[in-house]
């Protein structure tokens, strides 16, 4: 698990949780995201192919989205914001690692 960073056509950062990309993982993310890292939600929003929930963190605004197709993403629309959200999806991933960790203890 990791993440990774690419800047689509349109010249928004996209940062991928690689390896936590499956519908039910938008759920875990969204929850850590708002839990452990302070960020406030604005709108969370379920459609055919796609999750998108809009959020606050630090006054940067970004929208955490999960398409079929791509897996779960961050989207930053300012790219001076990049450097800052991939610190909070490294968490996330840092995050999920320890919480498997403990899991994986807890059934030994």
């Amino acid at each position: 698990m990791h993440i990774s960073k690419v800047v689509n056509p349109e010249g928004f950062t996209e940062i991928y949780f690689e390896e936590v990309g499956h519908w039910d993982d938008f759920e875990l993310i969204l929850g850590l995201l708002h839990q452990e890292n302070d960020c406030q939600i604005l709108s969370n929003d379920e459609m055919i192919y796609i999750r998108q929930a809009k959020l606050l963190w630090h006054n940067i605004k970004f929208e955490l989205i999960q398409d079929d197709m791509l897996g779960n993403f961050i989207l930053s629309k300012n790219s001076d914001d990049s450097e800052a959200l991939e610190k909070l999806a490294t968490n996330v991933i840092i995050s999920i690692k320890e919480k498997l960790s403990q899991k994986g203890n807890a059934n030994n």
